[in-house]
């Protein structure tokens, strides 16, 4: 897999920063968008033109909408379904 960018999606500020730093000391080339949860996550991937993300990273435990339903979302829409997630 051709890793471009990425989206980071959790509600808590620290462990936003350590995925961050992890994902820096990898790769600085990575581009990483963090959106802290399901309705913001849903709302970016609507927003954005392609290329999506290359990859999601999924928090299941958020307000608004948790994991588990953007997960279900991101699923079942043609669009998006084929983007892996890593809960």
């Amino acid at each position: 897999m051709n890793l471009s960018t990425i989206l980071l999606v959790d509600d808590d500020a620290d462990d936003q920063l350590f995925f961050l730093d992890a994902i820096a000391a990898i790769d600085k080339s990575l581009q990483c968008e963090v959106v802290s949860n399901g309705v913001e996550a849903m709302d970016r991937l609507a927003t954005v033109r392609p290329p999506h993300p290359s990859v999601i990273f999924l928090d299941l435990n958020m307000p608004k909408m948790n994991g588990y339903e953007c997960l279900e979302r991101i699923k079942t829409d043609e669009k998006l379904k084929r983007i892996p997630v890593v809960i």
